[in-house]
């Protein structure tokens, strides 16, 4: 069986003529496809791979980007029926080599083989033991293409990953490899990104990459005069600090006092403003998990988010409705938020005001993070929870679910969407139930398939329907709610037969 593809093989490399040997390849591409799984193992297992690798590095080959890219995708079919780490224990000179082709359909296609290998817990090992192949590998996060560059950052985070791996990669060449890669600015930020993705993995993890000195060295970045490069550190150091023990580093650290003291002095330097998006959703994240940390540590910085909501700058106004939703995600969030008194309120009567007179861009933004203040999960609903998120609806303006519904009436998909899912988070919550059902035409807009033209908007107004499907059984009457019922059976695309022909007739 083998032969067939071996035969075929020798021929692809005996013709010089470009469409020849694409027929050739999609010859062996159909007929690979054909076989059972158990022989195409054993086609896969026994082949000789050497001259397709020898296609790939022949000098003349190297403009024939459509037959390159083809014999990719037919080793890439190969190979996914092998084991991981097979073929690197075959080929390891020529596969080693390979990773530095001039095609990056060449080098992706070997990355990714490494990149099983590197996500298989007992073959991982195999690349732990190659010192030269690691460095390699490490050398890609450089590469001109992006998408290989980001499959040698995965490749390289599955590493760290490793409780052995994350030693190797913090050592002799490895350590200085990495530290060469941070020389070139326009790359600098791709290995960043890998050291405090495996850094954020584990207590340990975070300690060995403390240990390199290249965190500090991201660290350093916030007192850069450049408000770009600062800006990158700040979106990296994000992730970090939604992880425990990162958050508690960078205090240790001094990052969060020094971040704060960036915002406080936001109004003396008119770069510093640039910064304010960036801080804002810097602190936004951290909220979102720890909520009451920050509330308490840090009061200048929720001060600063409001003064932000309340200046009605728009280009500052997004970011600050952005991190103000983060807030708001947990029920923790929102009864912190609580706390602070008058303020909130004067928030929301801000979002009334952005999402009836803003620019569209800017109303879709409010409404989504509208969406996230007032979204509260069915277990966590209480009496005191669903007060809360009640008067904040009820202080966006003076009728805020007439507002909502003019949007949701709106000919446009994106705008109209973004008032449904804040009408579907309304429709979750027993007074916002009472307030739809009280609402002039407003269960029977909900129920007319006929003026949804929109997928997303037919999805979402499906939900919002669904949700009132299992309202408590005192808000609607019991027609109405078979309705509800027999809408969610039909699920959301259905079509009326008789409707439409009487539709037709009437035409």
């Amino acid at each position: 069986m083998t032969e067939w593809y071996q035969a075929k093989i020798s021929r692809l490399c005996e013709l010089n003529n470009v469409e020849e040997k694409r027929d050739v390849l999609t010859d062996i591409k159909i007929k690979f496809g054909s076989l059972s799984n158990r022989d195409a193992e054993q086609v896969a297992r026994c082949l000789d791979y050497g001259p397709l690798y020898s296609q790939l590095t022949s000098s003349d080959r190297y403009d024939d980007r459509e037959v390159i890219e083809q014999i990719c995708d037919v080793l890439t079919i190969l190979f996914s029926v092998l084991e991981p780490g097979e073929i690197y224990q075959r080929y390891l000179v020529e596969v080693s080599t390979l990773l530095t082709n001039p095609n990056a359909n060449v080098r992706l296609l070997m990355l990714r083989e490494f990149q099983r290998t590197a996500s298989h817990p007992q073959r991982i090992y195999q690349l732990l033991e190659d010192t030269n192949l690691l460095i390699s590998i490490i050398n890609r996060i450089g590469d001109n293409d992006l998408t290989v560059a980001e499959c040698a950052m995965n490749i390289v985070k599955k590493i760290g990953g490793d409780p052995n791996g994350l030693h190797i990669l913090y050592k002799g060449e490895l350590l200085r490899t990495f530290a060469r890669l941070l020389q070139k600015d326009t790359i600098s930020f791709r290995v960043y990104e890998v050291i405090v993705d495996i850094a954020k993995t584990s207590r340990i993890a975070l300690e060995v990459s403390a240990q390199s000195g290249f965190l500090n060295s991201l660290i350093s970045m916030l007192d850069d005069e450049d408000v770009l490069l600062q800006l990158n550190a700040l979106e990296i150091l994000t992730q970090l600090a939604i992880f425990e023990e990162g958050l508690s580093y960078l205090e240790q650290q001094e990052v969060l006092s020094k971040l704060v003291q960036k915002i406080a002095q936001a109004n003396e330097n008119s770069l510093s403003n640039l910064l304010i998006p960036g801080l804002m959703k810097f602190f936004g994240n951290v909220a979102r998990h720890w909520p009451n940390e920050l509330f308490s540590k840090y009061p200048v910085i929720i001060s600063a988010l409001f003064e932000v909501i309340d200046g009605g700058d728009q280009t500052l106004l997004g970011p600050a409705l952005d991190t103000l939703g983060f807030v708001s995600v947990s029920v923790e969030g929102k009864y912190a938020l609580q706390a602070l008194g008058d303020a909130m309120i004067g928030a929301l009567k801000t979002i009334g005001e952005v999402v009836q007179r803003m620019p569209t861009t800017l109303r879709i933004r409010g409404l989504n993070n509208l969406t996230l203040i007032l979204d509260v999960k069915r277990p966590e609903q209480d009496n005191r929870i669903l007060s809360l998120t009640k008067l904040w609806f009820d202080s966006l303006c003076d009728d805020s679910l007439g507002m909502i519904v003019a949007i949701c009436r709106q000919p446009f998909a994106d705008i109209r969407q973004a008032g449904l899912e804040v009408l579907a988070v309304v429709g979750s919550q027993v007074w916002g139930q009472e307030y739809i059902s009280t609402y002039p035409g407003l269960v029977e807009f909900l129920l007319d398939r006929s003026v949804e033209m929109f997928k997303d908007c037919i999805d979402v107004k499906f939900e919002v329907v669904k949700r009132l499907s299992q309202a408590e059984q005192h808000v609607f009457d019991a027609e109405t709610m078979q309705k509800f019922k027999q809408f969610v059976n039909e699920g959301p695309y259905f079509v009326d037969i008789n409707r439409e022909i009487a539709i037709e007739g009437a035409l």
